[in-house]
């Protein structure tokens, strides 16, 4: 909670707050008819023989213990505030608490509506379902057109050979039996032609011409067998049937390599797996994050510890998103008063001091836990610095934004030597007192420690047994004789001194 300049002006703290006057006990008031009667006579009886001395109240230095406080109020505010978010989306189903109620840590506050989430958590259950489908079905073809592609790369490479293989074959055969028919042919070719030759030169009607013409009639008769020889046809057939292998091994490469081109493109590349992966992991998470999301519904919205719903902005029914502002928490446990200091007091001002708070007639014990590091000012313009104090006893009494009465206990002494402040006089040489010395006065320099309104420590000057003038009938100047009349004030009914131990506060 930001603190509010104040402008009160026990907040603001006086330029110099006015100085206590110390109460006479009733009971001196005849000693101090008798001294004084005493003291006129010595007056008039001493004008006789010359001016009359000042008359001077004394009082003796003491031993005690001095504390110093100081004393303001405050606001009670927590010291722990939770901003309660949404957890998830939905639809808020219950909502148990409202502004200003006190609540127990593990209390419930804010309940979803759980069908909602059921429906919310089944959609994503079938969103990973397809998604898992999608991937594996992928995956599986992917692995298939592998499959085929390995298929057709193998036998791809096995008919390559054979056709290879079939064509050398083929080759051979052919070569051969060209080169049979080839050498028979020119055989009984040039056998004819010397043939032909011969029988120009005979007579027709001889014996030898009819031997020539029947070796010519021979000769074509060979030319006829040896074109149908069993060489020629077996090789022929064989021919045949390679000429058909080879025609199949040529068709089934086509078949296969069609299976590859076909297999190649349903083969998932590195790319692809990338995005299916993705796809499959984004599925994942948004389950997991669902399954989460409606854990989290299901436990619903609790205090995470005992303390007051300062704000509510949930509404039974109201759809909400993560990380809407729902409620805020101020822990009852954790309490603290805020307060502005003037320039005076913090000066006096410790984190680790005591403190005495006072709320709604309760009294509480605390410790000055924050000094700010910068000033602000309030409405008159004075700097204030703000300040907290942690209440250290708590109880479900104490009401948040309530005023509280503030004592904070600062600087302490112990067994200090304690004269009241209205002896101390200050000039630009620093702080001094004028003392009583054998009915003169004599000016010391002192060396102060802490004070309150009404007594302050002196560390440096004087000493238990220096006469301190507390009052004076005249100014008073070094050197000038006085009249001493000690402090009734100082002194018990029965001559004793000052009490030993003094603990003041403002």
């Amino acid at each position: 909670m930001k603190k509010d300049k104040v402008n009160t002006e026990e907040q603001m703290g006086a330029e110099k707050r006015p100085r206590k006057k110390r109460k006479h006990k009733k009971g001196f008031i005849i000693i101090a008819v008798i001294v004084v009667a005493l003291i006129i006579l010595k007056v008039v009886f001493g004008s006789r023989a010359g001016a009359a001395a000042a008359v001077v109240t004394t009082v003796l230095p003491t031993r005690g213990d001095l504390q110093d406080t100081v004393s303001t109020s405050g606001t009670v505010e927590s010291g722990e505030v939770k901003v309660i978010f949404a957890p998830v989306s939905g639809t808020i189903g219950s909502v148990n608490a409202e502004a200003g109620d006190a609540v127990k840590a593990g209390e419930l506050l804010i309940g979803y509506d759980m069908e909602e989430m059921e429906k919310m958590l089944k959609q994503s259950s079938l969103q990973l379902a397809r998604s898992t489908a999608v991937y594996e079905g992928v995956y599986s073809q992917s692995a298939q057109n592998q499959a085929k592609l390995n298929e057709a790369n193998h036998n791809l490479g096995v008919l390559k050979q054979q056709i290879t293989d079939y064509e050398a074959y083929l080759a051979n055969l052919q070569n051969g039996l060209d080169k049979n028919q080839r050498d028979t042919a020119n055989a009984l070719a040039a056998e004819n032609y010397n043939l032909s030759e011969k029988l120009k030169t005979l007579s027709p009607d001889s014996d030898e011409y009819r031997e020539v013409s029947s070796q010519l009639s021979r000769n074509s008769y060979l030319q006829q067998v040896a074109s149908s020889s069993d060489y020629i046809a077996n090789t022929q057939a064989e021919i045949a049937k390679v000429q058909k292998s080879l025609s199949e091994c040529e068709a089934y490469k086509t078949q296969m390599e069609a299976q590859k081109s076909s297999s190649e493109a349903g083969i998932l590349t590195s790319y692809d797996k990338a995005q299916q992966e993705a796809d499959k992991e984004l599925a994942d998470i948004a389950y997991a994050e669902a399954e989460e999301d409606y854990a989290k519904a299901g436990a619903g919205i609790t205090a995470e510890f005992d303390g007051i719903i300062t704000e509510s902005n949930a509404v039974p029914g109201a759809g909400v998103t993560a990380g809407m502002q729902l409620m805020t928490l101020e822990s009852s446990e954790n309490v603290k008063v805020s307060f502005y200091a003037s320039k005076y007091d913090v000066e006096k001002l410790e984190v680790g001091q005591k403190a005495e708070i006072t709320v709604s007639g309760q009294k509480y014990e605390g410790e000055v836990s924050k000094i700010d590091r910068m000033a602000v000012r309030n409405e008159s313009n004075t700097p204030m610095v703000g300040a907290e104090i942690q209440i250290l006893n708590a109880d479900d009494k104490i009401i948040l934004g309530m005023d509280a009465k503030i004592m904070i206990y600062t600087d302490k002494t112990e067994n200090a030597l304690l004269i009241p402040v209205e002896a101390i006089n200050a000039d630009k040489e620093g702080d001094f007192l004028y003392v009583a010395e054998n009915g003169i006065v004599v000016r010391k320099p002192i060396v102060c420690g802490i004070s309150t309104d009404i007594y302050t420590e002196v560390l440096e000057g004087i000493t238990e047994q220096d006469a301190i003038i507390l009052t004076s009938s005249s100014d008073l100047e070094e050197g000038m004789a006085v009249t001493v009349v000690p402090d009734m004030a100082s002194e018990t009914a029965d001559g004793d001194e000052m009490p030993m131990s003094i603990t003041v506060g403002q």
